[in-house]
């Protein structure tokens, strides 16, 4: 049981540290039901504030466009595909299935994860390959920007967990 813990705890380490750093970046069009992402995130408006903050062309932003309608298709199938496994893995726990029954599962759990994170590096280099060097820059300069203020909060939560 500790491995499929340690699996599991990892599987959510990696995937919200890759995430929060790429859905400002790579929004995908995908809204959901309330029109938000992830409770609250307007995809399409950091994106826009994004393209302002790097002063991208029109040419770079319908570029771009066309990239995440590219991948549609795939990634909602990939997402349809977690939720399943996550479905099964739920069940197999509540029945109390044996432990290389959710090995198994958690096996495919770790695939798909690791397949969403190859396509987001994939997004990355294809949105990289459109800046302009000055544009990349300011890319750096944000995300700097950006981990400093993650980092900031993170040792406030710390030091609230501590206080309590």
């Amino acid at each position: 049981m500790n491995k499929w813990k340690a699996l599991a705890g990892s599987l959510i380490i990696g995937s919200a540290l890759t995430t929060s750093g790429l859905v400002m970046a790579f929004p995908d069009g995908d809204h959901g039901p309330r029109g938000h992402h992830m409770g609250g995130f307007d995809k399409e408006r950091m994106f826009e504030h994004l393209a302002d903050e790097l002063d991208l062309t029109e040419g770079q932003k319908a570029q771009l466009k066309a990239n995440r309608e590219a991948g549609k298709e795939a990634r909602k199938a990939d997402r349809e595909a977690m939720r399943e496994v996550h479905k099964q893995l739920r069940e197999a726990i509540e029945s109390g299935a044996d432990q290389a029954t959710l090995d198994s599962l958690g096996a495919k759990l770790g695939q798909l994860e690791v397949k969403k994170m190859q396509r987001m590096q994939e997004k990355r280099e294809q949105f990289e390959s459109i800046l302009t060097p000055e544009q990349k820059a300011k890319l750096e300069e944000l995300k700097s920007e950006r981990k400093e203020r993650h980092e900031k909060r993170m040792q406030r939560w710390r030091d609230k967990q501590n206080d309590e």
